[in-house]
């Protein structure tokens, strides 16, 4: 038996919840004719599958080979056999995970709605008769908490699990029942807050008319406000490289015994979504700073690098995945108006 570890995208979580209840497990890069078989049902060439996708995911060098690699991913779904564990994060709540098992082999079946057209089926994985469900909240007992500290190592759609640690959690979590229960007030708040602000979203477009360094401004205050200082503004290598803003805060604890080891820095690049502008460029941004300026500072003590893109707008799935891939913490609109209202 194998466990996986399978994103999904959330901003159409009911979609999938929709699916999940008639058994259907499904995953994105699936538009027409991007089954990872054939018609006598044989693994297609990653040559092949590339060249079939849409003209505009392909349109240069490095996004062919971005889509190389997403069709790699996409085949764990034909490894995966009946009796296997998947574990979705977030679902069916943001601070929650639920665990499926396989029931058969992937098939391509595409829908009305989006690119989903990648299929798994899937049924509650469950080892007691009377359970109706199978999640668990990510404070739920030491085991799921385990789970939830480790999810950040899996950021890729879908993730093998080797990990002994994790797999005998899992285990542990089937011999009992569903565990909702110990959310506290302020997360069920949290939930109802999040769930509603999304039907919200040209809210984001009147509270961000205003200049592109008024955005600025605001994200400097929010950072400032947890006690972050500017180490710098409009960082730019004149090569490609560019920071908007450039964080420093002392670590608790360490930055008492030494002020220049306990200390991270954040490298933020800031987008204001009101026109067209190429989403790569703002991962291409960071990751070249970074590279120019940490290389450079062979002495230096910072800890921690931390990489932020912020958007008024919203991120395509694409650009969720690359920033996985890439290490880079995004932040759209409706979460900088979430950010905010609390600070």
């Amino acid at each position: 038996m194998k466990y996986y570890i399978f994103r999904i995208d959330y901003e159409e979580i009911d979609y999938f919840q929709k699916n999940l209840e008639k058994g259907i497990l499904r995953q994105g890069w699936g538009v027409k004719d991007l089954s990872l078989l054939d018609s006598e049902g044989k693994v297609r060439s990653q040559e092949e599958w590339v060249e079939s996708c849409p003209t505009e995911w392909k349109s240069t060098e490095k996004a062919k080979k971005y889509l190389f690699s997403k069709n790699t991913n996409l085949k764990k779904m034909l490894e995966m056999k009946e009796g296997d564990i998947i574990l979705v994060p977030k679902f069916p709540n943001w601070n929650m995970f639920s665990l499926y098992k396989v029931k058969g082999k992937y098939y391509f079946d595409l829908e009305e709605k989006g690119d989903y057209g990648h299929c798994i089926p899937v049924e509650v994985a469950t080892t007691l008769s009377n359970e109706v469900d199978k999640c668990f909240a990510y404070n739920a007992n030491d085991s799921a908490k385990m789970i939830h500290s480790k999810l950040r190592a899996y950021q890729t759609s879908i993730n093998s699990i080797y990990s002994k640690e994790i797999i005998n959690a899992i285990e542990n979590l089937l011999k009992i029942r569903s565990i909702k229960e110990e959310i506290s007030i302020s997360e069920i708040l949290k939930d109802i807050f999040y769930k509603n602000i999304k039907e919200m979203k040209n809210l984001n477009n009147k509270i961000f008319s205003v200049r592109p360094d008024d955005v600025e401004k605001i994200v400097e205050e929010i950072f400032k406000k947890q006690g972050y200082l500017v180490e710098s503004k409009n960082l730019y290598d004149k090569k490609g490289g560019d920071s908007d803003r450039t964080f420093i805060k002392p670590l608790p604890i360490l930055s008492e015994v030494d002020n220049e080891l306990g200390n991270c820095r954040v490298y933020v690049q800031i987008k204001k979504k009101d026109g067209v502008y190429d989403e790569e460029e703002g991962i291409d941004q960071l990751e070249k700073i970074i590279q120019s300026k940490e290389i450079k500072e062979e002495n230096n003590k910072i800890i921690e690098i931390y990489k932020v893109l912020v958007c008024t707008g919203e991120f395509s799935t694409r650009i969720k995945e690359l920033a996985n891939e890439k290490g880079i913490i995004l932040i759209d609109g409706i979460q900088l108006i979430k950010l905010c209202l609390k600070n």
